[in-house]
């Protein structure tokens, strides 16, 4: 079952990407860049990965209901937060954009918030596998993330100061557990210039993902896409 309901995620995100390949004739200056354990692990073992997830969402308090499916998706492609990066791209066009770190993060879902947690206790910029090309076409950049220890995945930061985001407008998208957006999208701005736009961002629970759809294209269209 857990593996029937990431094939459906899998389907869904080739069904949006297709959607719009012909929207990308000309450059695009919209980026959709976003970060998700999906795409920065090695799994070994899916199922047990998951049970991982599962037990720690349970520990944290999360909705029971959906679970077991939210935690198949955030292990395996396409991830949350590419779901919610594909939804945005179906509405704003722009090109998708994998931030991934150099050395895989755990499949297990207790050691990978270790390494997180040591990352963000020793403020370390992870070494980044996937870059940008042409990045200075891009004038708007979305940049989607989880909310790891009520804050960003230093991966995030490492990708912001890759770049010079002078003059470009930023647009936070994060998933989140019951701690909501917390401290993430205040400290990725710590790594922005100050002529940087970063506009409202948008936080969708986990359990929620597979029916963000509309709260995303709400969040959109408020903010003038």
């Amino acid at each position: 079952m857990k593996r029937i309901i990431a094939a459906l995620f899998a389907l869904t995100l080739l069904n949006m990407t297709a959607s719009v390949s012909s929207m990308a004739e000309e450059p695009s200056h919209i980026l959709i860049a976003y970060f998700t354990w999906a795409d920065t692990t090695v799994i070994e073992d899916a199922d047990a990965s998951i049970q991982s997830a599962l037990d720690h969402y349970s520990t944290m308090g999360d909705s029971v209901s959906g679970v077991d499916a939210t935690a198949s998706a955030s292990l395996l492609v396409p991830g949350n937060t590419a779901v919610m990066a594909s939804f945005i791209r179906q509405h704003v066009g722009g090109d998708l954009f994998s931030i991934q770190a150099e050395k895989p993060y755990p499949s297990n879902y207790y050691d990978c918030l270790d390494r997180a947690a040591e990352e963000l206790d020793d403020e370390a910029r992870p070494a980044l596998k996937t870059h940008v090309e042409n990045r200075v076409q891009y004038d708007v950049v979305f940049l989607g993330m989880p909310n790891w220890w009520y804050s960003c995945p230093m991966a995030i930061k490492s990708f912001l100061e890759e770049y010079d985001f002078s003059g470009k407008t930023v647009v936070p998208f994060v998933v989140h557990g019951t701690g909501g957006i917390s401290g993430s999208v205040r400290d990725m701005k710590e790594c922005l210039p100050k002529d940087c736009t970063v506009l409202d961002p948008i936080g969708v629970y986990r359990p929620n993902i597979p029916s963000c759809h509309l709260q995303i294209e709400a969040w959109l269209t408020e903010l003038g896409f």
